[in-house]
C-alpha cells in the first residue's frame, strides 16, 4: 500500500508541472522504494516487482499527461489560426464592401458630371457623398478666384455658419487649403488643433483634428480644393487618399463644365469634348478597379480559401472546428465568385480581347442567368471589327438595356439584333415587357427619372450618333442606337 500511494505524488506532478517533474518526481519515488524493498522487504522479489509496477504506471500516467497536454496545445493552435483566418476573410470582405461602396460614390458623382450642368448642386451632390463614404465630420469646397487669387468657400457640411464666415476665402499658399491650392498636391494633417501651420482662429476653435484636403484638378488645372475633416483623431487610408483624390477629379471636371456652360455658352462641340473625358475617366476608372479586384482582392481569396483547405485537411481538429472552417470556406468561395462578377461586370475584360459580339454574348448568357429571362441576339450583315470607343459604347447601352429588362420590365423574352451596314451600325434591344409613355423631347428623360436611358442618348452622341426609343403601356420596349462606323 505504502508503495501504491507513491502513485498520488508523481500523478499530482505530472497532471500540474508536466510529464519532465512527473518523471522526476517518479525517480525521487523510485530512489525511495528500492533500498526498503531490497534491504527491509521479508519479500525482496515481490518488493521489487511491485516497485517495477509503481515505475510503469507511473511512466505510463506521465507519458499520458505529456500527450494530453499537446493534444490542448494543438487545439489552442488551431483556435488561433482559425481566428486569424476569420479576421483575414472579415478584412477581405470590408475590402469587397468598401470598394462596391466606393465605386457606387464615383458612378453616382460621374452621373451629376453628365446629367447636371448646375454648379451648386454638383457641388453639394459631391460634398454628401463623400461625408457618406468616408465616414467624416466635414466637408468643405472651395473655389478659385483666378482675379483675387483666393479660394472661395462654395460649400460647407457639418460646421457651423460661423465657422464658415472666418474662413470664407482663403488666399492661394495661406492654410492648409491655400497650400494644396498652390501645390496641386494632396494633404494629410493628422492633428490640425496643434499643427503650428495653423494660422485662423475660427478653425483653430472649430477643433478640428485629422484633415485630407486635395486639389479639384481639370486638365491638369487646379479649380479649388475639397476638404474632409474629423473632430477625432483618425488614421486615413491608402484607398481613401485615392478615392478622395478621385472625386477630386470627376469634380474639377464638373466644375468645369458648369463654368463654361454659365459663362460662355460654348458650342456643342466643346460640351461634347467634357462629358466624352468624364466618360473615358469613368471607364479607365472601372477597368481600374476591376483589374485591382481581378489582381489584387480575387487571388489573394483564392490564397485564403486554399489555405482554409489545409487547415481542414490536417486532420487533428474536432468535427465542430471543421464544420466552422468549412462555413468559412465555403463564404469565402462565395464571396470570390462575387468579386469575379463584379469585376467582369465593371469591365468585361471579353470586350478587350476579342470585341463587341463575344462581349455581348456573355452579358446575355450572365443576365440570363440571373435573371431567368430568355434573350436570343441575331447578326445582320458582315461582322467586323471598329473603333475601341465605339465597341465599349454599344456594349454599354446593350448592358443598360438589358438590366433596364431584367430590373423594370417584367418581361418573359428579349431580343438583341446587331445590324452591320455601310457607314453604319445599328444595334436595337426590345423586350415583351409591360413597356412605359415616353416624354415628348429625349432630354426630359432625365426629370422623369429615366437616367439609364438619358444615359445611352448622351453616350450615343458622344460619337455622332442617334439613340432612337420606342415604347407603350403593356407593349414593349425597343432601343435603337445607330453610330457610324
Amino acid at each position: 500500500m505504502d508503495r501504491i500511494l507513491f502513485l498520488v505524488p508523481v500523478s499530482y506532478a505530472g497532471f500540474i508541472f508536466g510529464a519532465k517533474w512527473g518523471l522526476v518526481s517518479l525517480a525521487a519515488a523510485a530512489a525511495i522504494m528500492l533500498p526498503r524493498a531490497v534491504l527491509i522487504s521479508p519479500s525482496p522479489l515481490d518488493a521489487l516487482v511491485e516497485v517495477g509496477g509503481v515505475i510503469l504506471i507511473g511512466g505510463m500516467v506521465n507519458m499520458w499527461f505529456e500527450r494530453q497536454q499537446r493534444e490542448k496545445e494543438r487545439r489552442q493552435r488551431a483556435i488561433v489560426e482559425l481566428e486569424s483566418a476569420q479576421k483575414e476573410l472579415q478584412s477581405y470582405v470590408h475590402t469587397v464592401e468598401s470598394s462596391e461602396k466606393w465605386l457606387a460614390v464615383l458612378n453616382a458623382i460621374s452621373s451629376s458630371v453628365c446629367q447636371s450642368l448646375e454648379l451648386q448642386e454638383v457641388l453639394n451632390t459631391a460634398a454628401e457623398k463623400v461625408m457618406e463614404v468616408m465616414n467624416v465630420d466635414v466637408a468643405l469646397i472651395y473655389l478659385l478666384d483666378e482675379r483675387s487669387q483666393e479660394l472661395v468657400l462654395k460649400v460647407y457640411l457639418g460646421v457651423l455658419e460661423e465657422f464658415a464666415i472666418g474662413v470664407e476665402r482663403v488666399k492661394i499658399g495661406e492654410g492648409f487649403n491655400g497650400q494644396v491650392a498652390e501645390s496641386g498636391e494632396p494633404l494629410l494633417v493628422e492633428d490640425a488643433s496643434h499643427d503650428p501651420r495653423l494660422l485662423r482662429e475660427a478653425v483653430k476653435q472649430g477643433k478640428l483634428q485629422a484633415q485630407l484636403i486635395v486639389p479639384l484638378k481639370s486638365k491638369g488645372k487646379v479649380l479649388g480644393t475639397l476638404c474632409v475633416a474629423t473632430h477625432r483623431p483618425r488614421q486615413v487610408l491608402t484607398e481613401e487618399l485615392q478615392l478622395l483624390t478621385a472625386i477630386g477629379n470627376e469634380v474639377g471636371i464638373a466644375i468645369e463644365n458648369a463654368c463654361l456652360c454659365q459663362q460662355e455658352k460654348q458650342l456643342r462641340e466643346d460640351l461634347r469634348f467634357y462629358l466624352q473625358q468624364v466618360t473615358k475617366a469613368q471607364e479607365e476608372e472601372r477597368k481600374r478597379i476591376a483589374r485591382e479586384l481581378h489582381d489584387d482582392t480575387t487571388q489573394a481569396l483564392t490564397v485564403l480559401s486554399r489555405q482554409l483547405d489545409n487547415i481542414i485537411c490536417g486532420g487533428r481538429l474536432s468535427k465542430r472546428d471543421i464544420a466552422n472552417l468549412e462555413g468559412l470556406r465555403q463564404q469565402a468561395n462565395s464571396i470570390l465568385e462575387g468579386v469575379r462578377r463584379f469585376s467582369q461586370d465593371l469591365r468585361p475584360s471579353i470586350l478587350d480581347d476579342l470585341g463587341l459580339l463575344p462581349a455581348l454574348e456573355w452579358l446575355i448568357s450572365d443576365i440570363t442567368n440571373h435573371s431567368g429571362i430568355a434573350i436570343g441576339m441575331a447578326v445582320v450583315g458582315s461582322e467586323r471589327r471598329f473603333s475601341a470607343e465605339a465597341e465599349l459604347l454599344l456594349f454599354r447601352i446593350a448592358q443598360e438595356a438589358l438590366r433596364n429588362v431584367w430590373r423594370h420590365s417584367e418581361a418573359s423574352r428579349a431580343w438583341i439584333t446587331l445590324e452591320f451596314g455601310d457607314g453604319k451600325t445599328i444595334l436595337t434591344i426590345n423586350d415583351n415587357g409591360k413597356g412605359f409613355e415616353l416624354p415628348q423631347r429625349v432630354s426630359d428623360l432625365a426629370s422623369v427619372g429615366k437616367l439609364g436611358l438619358a444615359g445611352m442618348e448622351e453616350r450615343v452622341r458622344l460619337i455622332g450618333g442617334t439613340l432612337l426609343l420606342q415604347s407603350k403601356p403593356g407593349e414593349g420596349t425597343t432601343v435603337t442606337a445607330e453610330v457610324p462606323l
